[in-house]
């Protein structure tokens, strides 16, 4: 992973952590929006679009619905994931 991903990553945790008062360094990548968090469909996307203003990065909008978890907005973004780096050492 390199510098502008790993920053980016964690500032999306940081938002996150801050948004749902949750331990950034506790957030999990499998983290999953709906089950986890109780968020509806609705929700999610408004999360979305929050975190992309507050971190000024492009997320196109039809790829809102493809995103069930932290995981799934990491492989969007082109951000390695630990699931990423675990196939690589099988």
């Amino acid at each position: 992973m390199n510098n502008m991903e790993s920053n980016l990553k964690n500032a999306i945790l940081q938002f996150l952590g801050n948004e749902f008062q949750m331990e950034p360094t506790h957030i999990r990548e499998d983290l999953n929006f709906e089950i986890d968090l109780g968020l509806s469909a609705t929700e999610i996307t408004d999360v979305l679009q929050r975190l992309q203003d507050a971190l000024d990065f492009p997320l196109p909008e039809d790829k809102f619905n493809q995103i069930h978890s932290l995981e799934d907005l990491f492989r969007i973004l082109g951000i390695e994931t630990e699931s990423d780096h675990m196939s690589w050492n099988l």
